[in-house]
């Protein structure tokens, strides 16, 4: 009986944790005046999973290929490759060998059928929290040229080099291929750098940073309804959470007159609705109009607002408005938050406008010190409460909420009373440091930098919103070695938006690089310099 012989790892012996790599090839790199036809032979350092050479291995332009193996030796064969065309073969690091061992290097090879090779660069660096093979992906700029994509693998640290480009402008994005197929999915992690980038001759190629992140919506915020639920309360509901409410540019008329009818209040009912107090009393007779205008501070958490100004009709309605009041929601949610933040912030939500709000202290223990505070007022519905500066560390605070007296826009007393009480311990930053640095802004005209802080592991542990000269301060870190990176929260929800591929989105600026820090404790870490670019 005969049967094919299938390789297999040895056995004993140490274990093998060398990544594979292409051993040789078979034209050197940057080989011109290749004809139509043209067979490449790649040796690897030891044999690999073939189906992983299939999935990672990409032409561009895309040309039709066959693979043929023999041992640890494969053969690309091209049969019609274009005339005066620069190619480039590229193998992604997604490919293992029999051990299991993923490889660390992309593997890139650049020929021309031409008399000369595309000769200009972009270089970059991927920012991705998840371990999987990375691709940058370059599209001219220009629209009439959109159909030609360069997928580059890149390392597995990130780094990239697109080089033997033609000269032109390039979107470039990038993504994380999860799912193992080579080419972009829906839902995978994916970035697309802030401004397109213009490629230039190898002395002065241009660098690129892209930082993935799992795209949001693109879609513009919509109203679902809109209506009258009592004779003083009208309710918007939206297609997403919203993030940001204000009355300001809305209107309430009568349909018939036009005569502006007040409005007396706003809050908000739910994730996705908004309701209106109206100053008066509607009438169940009279139609209404409810105008919203895109300048108005109606935003979804990507930050995406009205695209117009949108008018509904309404019918008032006579049913008395009967809403009682009381306590929705507070945060912190425990009677005692231990190793709080030095700078804590409590929220507490009503389910009703209040008519004014309650009186909040901030009490330092034992001696009942009173802490200056900084009261907001999201919505008539809650508030916003924080320290002013930095507390003291290991010590003991209680927030107090004064709930007499507390009556809502029309009067009605709070089934709450009493006193609100939460305390607070706060972090003993004796176990660790602190770090303050500069958003440098010399790109962006940028209104909100934000500083992240993260682990090796690429989790976010403290984030910082720099002051309006670009300054941050981080006031404790746990002893450890993190990276310290920055953005330009364009969008002002608080958040990275890495932008979308399909459809095209840019993404907001980030920080050149990332800066690798190391805390220490009761180290205070100081002129560390963040820049932001396009």
């Amino acid at each position: 009986m005969l049967s094919c012989a299938v390789v297999l790892p040895p056995s004993g012996g140490p274990e093998d944790r060398t990544p594979p790599l292409v051993e040789e090839c078979s034209i050197p790199n940057g080989m011109i005046r290749i004809g139509s036809q043209l067979a490449i032979r790649l040796t690897f350092s030891e044999y690999v999973e073939r189906s992983d050479i299939a999935r990672n291995l990409s032409i561009t332009p895309t040309a039709p290929y066959q693979l043929d193996w023999s041992g640890r030796r494969v053969t690309i064969a091209f049969d019609s490759l274009r005339p005066q065309t620069t190619y480039r073969m590229s193998i992604a690091t997604g490919f293992r060998d029999l051990h299991g061992n993923r490889a660390t290097e992309p593997f890139t090879l650049v020929f021309s059928t031409g008399d000369q090779l595309d000769s200009c660069q972009i270089h970059g660096l991927i920012t991705s929290s998840v371990s999987a093979p990375l691709y940058a992906v370059l599209r001219p700029a220009d629209s009439v040229a959109s159909a030609l994509e360069y997928r580059i693998p890149a390392a597995a640290d990130g780094r990239f080099l697109a080089d033997a480009l033609p000269c032109l402008r390039f979107v470039v994005a990038a993504y994380a291929d999860v799912n193992g197929t080579g080419s972009f999915e829906a839902g995978e992690p994916v970035g697309v750098a802030a401004a397109s980038i213009q490629a230039q001759p190898p002395a002065q190629s241009p660098s690129v940073r892209i930082w993935l992140g799992y795209s949001s919506s693109p879609r513009e915020l919509e109203v679902i309804s809109c209506r009258a639920i009592s004779s003083r309360r009208i309710r918007i509901e939206f297609s997403a959470p919203l993030e940001h409410i204000s009355s300001r540019m809305v209107q309430l008329v009568e349909s018939a007159s036009a005569r502006r009818v007040p409005i007396a209040a706003t809050m908000a009912s739910g994730p996705q609705t908004i309701e209106f107090i109206s100053g008066e009393l509607l009438s169940d007779t009279t139609s209404y109009r409810l105008i919203l205008t895109p300048g108005a501070l109606i935003a979804d958490s990507t930050g995406a607002r009205l695209p117009d100004t949108v008018s509904f009709a309404f019918k008032g309605l006579a049913t008395p408005d009967t809403l009682p009041l009381s306590i929705r929601s507070i945060e912190p949610n425990r009677d005692t938050t231990w190793n709080a933040d030095l700078k804590p912030v409590l929220r507490v939500m009503w389910t009703d406008a209040l008519a004014e709000l309650p009186k909040v202290a901030l009490i330092k223990q034992p001696h009942r010190d009173t802490i200056p505070i900084a009261i907001e007022q999201p919505d008539n519905a809650s508030l916003r409460v924080q320290a002013r500066d930095s507390l003291e560390p290991a010590t003991t605070y209680t927030w107090l909420v004064q709930l007499r007296g507390v009556r809502s826009w029309r009067g009605a007393s709070s089934s709450d009373t009493g006193f609100l009480v939460r305390t607070i311990v706060t972090l003993d930053t004796r176990t660790g440091g602190s770090l303050s640095g500069i958003v440098n802004d010399s790109c962006c005209n940028c209104q909100q930098r934000v500083v992240i802080v993260r682990t090796a592991q690429h989790a976010i542990v403290a984030t910082a919103m720099a002051d309006s000269s670009g300054h941050f301060r981080i006031p404790f870190l746990p002893e450890g070695k993190y990276e310290l990176d920055a953005f330009c929260d364009q969008n002002a929800n608080g958040r990275y938006d890495s932008g979308s591929l399909r459809p095209l989105r840019y993404g907001e600026p980030v920080a050149e690089r990332p800066i690798p820090i190391s805390i220490k404790a009761r180290w205070d870490v100081s002129g560390i310099t963040l820049r932001l670019r396009r």
